[in-house]
């Protein structure tokens, strides 16, 4: 949205008349043409490559032998079946 309202904003200097003009009309067509491309790259581009790539890496696996769940989801689930001590009724004494 903001990338919108900016290229709007620069609206008035391409299509400026009178004095300076022409320096005007440089910058805010230059400036507008940039920031048209960067919006167009950031909002359909980028996505677009990466269903792409994602849709290319479907069913395949990436690495060689690799498993199913992250070394972290192995560790953390060893921690949760830990036995934990139990809590003394005398408070420590």
């Amino acid at each position: 949205m903001t990338s919108f309202a900016f290229i709007a904003g620069l609206i008035p200097l391409v299509i400026a008349h009178g004095a300076g003009a022409i320096g005007n009309r440089t910058i805010g067509t230059s400036a507008l043409g940039g920031m048209l491309f960067g919006t167009a790259f950031g909002v359909i581009i980028v996505p677009g490559l990466y269903y792409i790539f994602g849709k290319m890496a479907e069913g395949r696996k990436l690495i060689r032998d690799e498993e199913k769940d992250s070394l972290t989801d192995d560790i953390v689930h060893r921690m949760d079946a830990f036995p934990q001590p139990i809590a003394s009724d005398n408070n420590g004494k």
